[in-house]
Formats: C-alpha cells, structure tokens, sequence
C-alpha cells in the first residue's frame, strides 16, 4: 500500500509540475513570441512554442529516465501543434476575435485538450 501511495503522489507531482510547465510557456513566454502564425501549418515562429512545450516536458520528467522523457517530450510537442493549428484555423476561418465568445469556448477547449495530453503523459510514464 505504502508503494502504490508513493507512486500516486509522484505522478500527482509530475502532472502538478506539467501545468506549470504549461502556464510558463503557454502564457508568460508565448505572449513575448509575438504573432506566430499558428493558423499556418508550418509556421516557424509557431515551432518555437510547440518545442518550448516538448523541451519543457522533457525537462519536467528527466527523473523518471531519458527516453520516456523524450518521447513525453516529442509527444506533447506534436499534440501541442495539433491543437493549437486547429484552434487559430477555426478562428481564422470565422474571424473569431477575442471579443466574441466562441473565442473564449474554443480557449477553454484547447486548455482541456492540453490537460488531456499531460494526463495521457502522466498514464504513460
């Protein structure tokens, strides 16, 4: 019981550590990148903060051992592209602008698709 305890509380503090991980780079270092371009697939600047997210878990969950840090990693990088284009692609299409609701819904469900990448993260390792 006392290991399965330990554990429990290690992977509550890996999830903990990943959403400060995610509101470091999601909202205090994005907003200096600027405009990214996320409705465009391969934008560059956009890279910047999909990999700030993949390094960022990778860094959170070195302890647990290399490899499955970098496949965390990678995996939250590529999840992190995926959410975030398909966000500013609806926006873009339908000029949703901050100021209309829609907007605020669609942020509520990146940041739940984005908990849901750390959780499937936190069930891998």
């Amino acid at each position: 019981m006392y290991y399965s305890l330990s554990i429990n509380i290690c992977m509550d503090l890996y999830f903990f550590l990943l959403l400060v991980k995610h509101a470091i780079v999601d909202v205090g270092i994005q907003r200096h990148l600027g405009w990214m371009g996320k409705e465009k697939y391969f934008s560059k600047l956009a890279q910047k903060h999909y990999v700030g997210h993949g390094i960022g878990t990778f860094i959170v969950l070195l302890t647990v051992g290399f490899v499955p840090a970098l496949i965390a990693g990678v995996f939250d990088w590529w999840c992190h592209w995926q959410i975030d284009y398909i966000k500013a692609r609806i926006n873009d299409k339908y000029n949703i602008t901050s100021s209309n609701y829609t907007y605020w819904w669609l942020l509520t469900i990146d940041q739940l698709l984005h908990y849901l990448t750390y959780l499937a993260i936190i069930l891998y390792i």
